[in-house]
């Protein structure tokens, strides 16, 4: 077994104020290593876009988007985070006052199963990048709804709010997130994680004396993420809280 694994990151920068297309902003590569606690050593590249102005101040701090993407942008074509969430706004040239890191699972890999991997990959970033330690947000779509509020369930005291769409939690779980501002979202017509499940989490959160709030759009099936990332509100909440 390898004494540790090779982390790619991929950094998109934004040149002269202006966000590029995605193809035009790759900047540079870099190589990381990190020992995982796990029995075999694999590879997770993660995407990391910086915001408009980043290098203009080097002492500003500033938030971080934690994302996790759902099953369909697994494997190791890296333009698939830009599908769909924050990476793709991103690309797009939306104007997000955050650090937006992205990791990438191989295939057959779900980030709620990996979170000690993901933890590291945050940690990592914590260090590279100038982040605001009380401003650290997670959010994910569907694999990555999950994985989200396992994230912030291990580790609570790290995350200022949390954002899973069409997402779920077990029972466990959900007695950790007290402290952790929640904002879900689900389509009611979801046929692959029913919208029961972010009713379940929220009402859950909320009992123990939680924050947390479930938006439903009626009209919408599983991929109720395009509405819901592209929705001002949600970023100006988010971006709003602190730890």
């Amino acid at each position: 077994m390898r004494g540790g694994f090779l982390l790619l990151v991929m950094v998109a920068l934004a040149g002269n104020g202006c966000q590029q297309p995605f193809a035009a902003t790759m900047m540079q590569w870099k190589a990381r290593h990190f020992v995982p606690p796990r029995e075999q050593a694999e590879e997770f590249p993660y995407l990391v876009q910086l915001p408009r102005g980043y290098g203009d101040d080097t002492n500003r701090l500033w938030p971080l988007v934690f994302y996790l993407h759902g099953i369909g942008e697994w494997g190791t074509n890296h333009e698939k985070l830009l599908r769909f969430g924050p990476p793709h706004l991103m690309a797009e040239g939306r104007d997000l006052p955050c650090i937006v890191v992205s990791p990438q699972m191989p295939e057959n890999y779900f980030t709620f199963r990996e979170s000690n991997a993901m933890i590291q990959i945050l940690d990592e970033v914590m260090v590279a990048y100038r982040i605001d330690k009380h401003r650290v947000h997670v959010t994910g779509n569907s694999m990555g709804g999950y994985g989200a509020v396992v994230m912030a369930a291990r580790e609570p005291e790290r995350f200022a709010s949390l954002v899973p769409v069409c997402g779920g939690v077990d029972y466990l779980d959900s007695m950790r997130l007290r402290d952790v501002p929640m904002w879900a979202f689900h389509g009611a017509k979801d046929p692959i994680i029913p919208v029961e499940e972010s009713r379940r989490m929220v009402d859950l959160v909320n009992k123990i004396g939680g924050h947390a709030r479930l938006t439903v759009y009626p009209d919408l099936g599983h991929d109720c993420w395009e509405r819901a990332y592209d929705d001002p509100e949600l970023w100006k909440w988010m971006l709003a809280q602190k730890k």
